[in-house]
């Protein structure tokens, strides 16, 4: 089946199904102060493309469930495409999130992020990823930032620290606007490059779906050009 069949028949089922906003996001990069209740389950899809020297799609779905209120749980399958390579099954990934107290309880409202990602080709690098979500909401302003580090490991050793900060607006409960800044240094055995993206960020929703959309440029030479993302969101 060809990449856009693929990407049709996904976009379809998201359109006929029932919504809600569960775990709508702010950001494409960024993670607010967020998990999903218990017992309920979400569909993720989304759509990544890597601009630079050799372009990449990247495509994932993701399976969410709230184990309890403040605990939550994924599986992510990967999809990759090169132009002209074959589309194919690139790895899993399992993540977990827990949030600490309430929305307003302290000062500002942290959560717990940690990620495994296993790739299919035995010779790739598998990733641990383990980020701290510090948010802030003020009415319709919310303040995201997620510290984080990332561990590529077995075959090879890199570490990368970074992190991810998200500033938007509620204009209306189904229109937010915002800007996201990236930024990565990876530590290899001999050198440190670092990548600094900077963009906007949309989210829309109306009485069915809820949508987000957002582009970051590179800030320096050894950024990619670019990188956009969309993402949709459903409640099974």
């Amino acid at each position: 089946m060809s990449t856009t069949k693929i990407i049709t028949v996904i976009v379809l089922f998201f359109l006929l199904v029932n919504h809600s906003f569960a775990d709508r996001r702010y950001y494409i990069w960024t993670y607010q102060y967020n998990t999903i209740s218990q017992a309920e389950t979400e569909l993720e899809f989304y759509q990544t493309t890597f601009l630079a020297n050799k372009d990449i799609w990247e495509y994932r779905l993701e399976v969410e469930h709230g184990l309890t209120d403040r605990l939550d749980f994924s599986v992510y399958q990967i999809f990759r495409q090169i132009p002209g390579e074959s589309f194919k099954w690139d790895a899993v990934q399992f993540r977990m999130r827990y949030r600490f107290g309430e929305a307003g309880q302290y000062f500002v409202d942290p959560l717990l992020y940690v990620e495994y990602r296993q790739r299919l080709d035995a010779s790739k690098p598998k990733k641990a990823e383990f980020r701290l979500v510090l948010a802030k909401q003020l009415d319709a302003l919310n303040i995201s930032f997620n510290p984080l580090y990332e561990y590529f490991f077995s075959p090879g050793s890199v570490q990368e620290l970074g992190f991810d900060l998200g500033l938007s607006y509620e204009f209306h409960p189904s229109f937010m606007l915002g800007i996201e800044a990236v930024s990565r240094a990876v530590f290899y055995e001999n050198e440190i490059t670092t990548g600094t993206y900077l963009g906007p960020v949309v989210s829309v929703a109306s009485g069915s779906w809820w949508y987000t959309f957002g582009a970051g440029f590179g800030m320096n030479k050894l950024s990619d050009t670019m990188r956009i993302r969309f993402i949709m969101g459903v409640d099974l």
